[in-house]
């Protein structure tokens, strides 16, 4: 969707000294641009004064946020101001919960709290470390690992009748793990807008449904919670408390994300396991849905099992992608069959579903204990791409499967309520 853009200037301000731009239209990743275009623009002119009139933007996600960010340390280092004059329900509803408001907009609102400084932890454990063939796990803390209670949610019947639907906005609290099909609850009918989802510690990822989509994201802060409508989906609540740092122990090699999953059920011994993972990429393999769920017919969906109709429904990547990046993965692993697992490569044991939210490189932080932590560092930067993960381990001309240079992973059992997986 487009972003129109008015300028206004000021009456009775010489020349361009005070103007005000009128936004119509979402402020996302798509179209974030263009604000920092247009206030660029104005900087040039010599505008000193720079109003935002957001009173018709329907929607402002984490990236429009950082966009306003940009665009008023801009201003201000070129010596004027770019603040928010106006704003609509939403907008003001968004700048409010995240404590923005002061910093963002005009009018004088009391800057909140602070919160709390959080108390200096305290000395690590002694760090474990074991060698499971070419897997090195180190960093192994499983002291206090408590199962984490899951629910299926929405239909994962494609195309069997209507979709039954996770009607009622799900809140993605700073304990909240989830993955599947959905959309932002502010951005529109799930039906219609749901993509490639992943939700991890208070932070949602989403790519929308159609060709070269751009992915988008809302970051919690302060009381800022994101909320979620699915189409289909895991979610689970509770942090997993089992954590492992992991790498190759061949420097040469990669870790395969069957093989480490599957190395935890070992370790813990249990059907189902809930996992996220932060790692840097050594290429993954997946898809990701390129039309609204909302147009399936029993004929024309994503799982007819005819190549010709998921190609419309469905873009692989025809070979891993994304090396060097730093990958987000919220998933599920059990080695029992079900109806919404798929082998995860290897010798194809291993069943799992995972989601991975995609980053520019971030170095990852030894002893990192927190995952709410590395997912608010990863919040500071755009997504690249939010993928459904999947094997393709036909010889020859298969991609093969996701594999990992290193990375932490955190687990605990799941207790999946709503269906098996």
């Amino acid at each position: 969707m487009d972003l129109a853009i008015e300028r206004r200037a000021a009456e009775g301000s010489p020349g361009d000294a005070a103007v005000t731009l009128v936004l119509r239209g979402r402020i996302d990743s798509e179209t974030c641009a263009a604000l920092e275009e247009a206030v660029e623009e104005e900087l040039r002119r010599g505008s000193a004064t720079i109003r935002l009139d957001l009173a018709d933007v329907p929607f402002l996600s984490s990236a429009g946020i950082r966009s306003l960010f940009n665009v008023s340390r801009g201003a201000k280092n070129a010596g004027g101001s770019c603040l928010v004059s106006l704003a609509s329900d939403p907008v003001r509803r968004v700048l409010t919960l995240a404590r923005l408001a002061p910093l963002l907009m005009e009018q004088g609102t009391p800057a909140a709290t602070p919160a709390p400084a959080a108390a200096s932890p305290g000395p690590p454990p002694p760090a474990r470390a074991e060698r499971h063939g070419d897997l090195l796990l180190t960093e192994i803390d499983e002291a206090g690992v408590l199962p984490v209670e899951g629910r299926v949610v929405g239909s994962h019947e494609h195309g069997s009748g209507p979709p039954v639907l996770d009607a009622t906005p799900r809140n993605v609290s700073r304990h909240t793990f989830g993955f599947g099909v959905g959309a932002l609850a502010d951005d529109g009918p799930a039906l219609a807008c749901g993509g490639e989802l992943v939700a991890a510690a208070g932070s949602v990822f989403v790519r929308p449904p159609r060709p070269f989509g751009v992915p988008d994201s809302l970051v919690g802060s302060g009381d800022l919670v994101p909320a979620v409508r699915m189409v289909s989906g895991i979610f689970w609540e509770g942090t997993p408390r089992g954590r492992a740092a992991f790498a190759s122990a061949d420097d040469a090699g990669a870790v395969g994300l069957g093989r480490l999953v599957g190395t935890l059920l070992d370790r813990l011994r249990v059907d189902c396991l809930a996992v996220a993972v932060v790692a840097e990429v050594r290429g993954l393999v997946g898809v990701e849905l390129i039309r609204p769920v909302g147009d399936s017919t029993p004929e024309d969906h994503p799982a007819t099992g005819r190549a010709d109709v998921t190609a419309r429904w469905l873009s692989f990547s025809r070979e891993p992608v994304h090396a060097g990046r730093t990958a987000l993965l919220v998933g599920i692993a059990t080695r029992r069959p079900g109806r919404v697992v798929r082998p995860l490569g290897g010798d194809g044991s291993t069943l799992g579903h995972f989601h991975a939210a995609v980053f520019p490189h971030r170095p990852l932080r030894a002893g990192a204990a927190d995952p709410g932590t590395v997912v608010d560092d990863l919040g500071g930067s755009a997504p690249l791409a939010v993928m459904h993960l999947l094997a393709d381990p036909e010889p020859v001309l298969g991609s093969g499967a996701s594999e990992f240079v290193r990375g932490v992973c955190w687990y605990a059992p799941l207790d999946l309520r709503g269906g098996d997986a």
